[in-house]
């Protein structure tokens, strides 16, 4: 999910403070966001600055082992699993802008793809693990280019005249690439073929559609998104090509953060409809919905494992934003992280086999050092 940065959609866009954390209260709902980062070091490890930082981690299901990701001075988000699940891209302030850098899933081999005067967001692998997809404010304005996954082949994908394009998203087949323009005076959904050619608009109604969500059904065959079209933001599911577009609920209350289960068959998504954010399961035609969570804390950001045996999702039911586990019937919800945060989570990732889940913690206050992966 692509965003133009937390400066400058606080100029159009309400946001909410809770906790050190940076909520965007319209549009993007309750997306974590993280802070700004320094210098890039290696591998050696460096003590944060005495606000704390955002670091990545993984931790296994179980919650016994907890692998540092990549220590630089400063701040990291939006980690990428490849398809394989032996390496990570994530996005880094360290050198004073948002670069993309890549590292073993042992948090070794710390290698930067990208060095621009400007800012990364969003990397993407390919289906097929050859090719990350980003975007970059590089030109001044936000664009989607793409590179191999060594960061050589470095291609530039739109050419908006007016406006940004953001929020790439590939196919399942890897053949095509969904993503979000505002060049027309709105925020569009769009398609292109992986090469950059072939590009269609796919939505044409008044309002934000896909602004945070676009995501791609597991065949192929539908996306689900989100949209302010008739007022709050809520979901929408539409053909490939832009056909049939329907609302996943008719409840006409804030819903979002959808994700699909690995089967196609059932949608998980976060719903304000009874006065908090609570997670809720669905069909994927939007029958059949259910909550999951209920409590009076917030509850939102589920994703399926990719086994669709478990759920995760964050909670700050017990005063912290932590991840949990459940079962897709809400059943069994378990405490996955534990302590290494005060102030939250940002987005999480779980490895293509299921066995972790990689994230994002705010260290807060000085720390001591810890051992850093070998620089081999």
């Amino acid at each position: 999910m692509g965003l133009l940065g937390i400066q400058e959609l606080s100029k159009n866009f309400n946001v909410l403070c809770v906790s050190g954390l940076l909520f965007l209260s319209v549009g993007c709902g309750i997306l974590l966001r993280g802070g700004e980062i320094q210098d890039p070091g290696h591998l050696s490890p460096v003590d944060s600055s005495p606000e704390g930082s955002w670091e990545l981690y993984w931790t296994s299901l179980d919650g016994s082992k907890i692998q540092p990701l990549g220590r630089l001075t400063g701040n990291g988000r939006s980690p990428a699993w490849a398809p394989d699940g032996s390496r990570l891209v994530f996005i880094s302030e360290s050198g004073g802008e948002g670069d993309i850098f890549l590292t073993s899933q042992d948090g070794s081999h710390l290698t930067q793809l990208t060095r621009t005067l400007g800012e990364e967001d969003d990397p993407e692998w390919s289906p097929d693990g050859s090719k990350i997809i980003f975007t970059s404010d590089r030109t001044g304005n936000w664009e989607i280019y793409t590179m191999n996954g060594n960061g050589s082949d470095l291609r530039r994908m739109t050419e908006t005249h007016h406006g940004n394009s953001i929020n790439p998203a590939w196919s399942p087949d890897g053949r095509w690439i969904s993503f979000v323009s505002d060049e027309t005076g709105d925020w569009e959904i769009y398609s292109m073929a992986s090469d950059g050619t072939q590009k269609r608009r796919l939505t044409f109604l008044p309002g934000r559609d896909g602004y945070c969500w676009n995501e791609w059904s597991p065949d192929g065959r539908f996306i689900v998104f989100d949209s302010d079209r008739e007022g709050d933001s809520e979901l929408y599911v539409m053909r490939s090509d832009g056909r049939n577009q329907k609302h996943l609920s008719e409840v006409h209350v804030r819903e979002e953060g959808p994700a699909w289960s690995p089967d196609g068959r059932k949608i998980v998504f976060t719903s304000k409809r009874d006065g908090n954010w609570e997670i809720y399961a669905a069909d994927a035609d939007g029958s059949h919905q259910i909550r999951l969570t209920d409590n009076a804390a917030m509850d939102y950001n589920p994703f399926w494992s990719p086994d669709g045996e478990k759920i995760a999702f964050i909670s700050n039911r017990e005063k912290v934003h932590e991840i949990y586990l459940m079962n897709p019937d809400g059943s069994e919800q378990v405490r996955l992280t534990h302590g290494i945060s005060d102030k939250g989570r940002d987005r999480y990732r779980w490895s293509p086999d299921g066995s972790k889940i990689a994230y994002v913690a705010f260290i807060g206050g000085p720390r001591q050092s810890v051992n850093s992966p070998s620089d081999e």
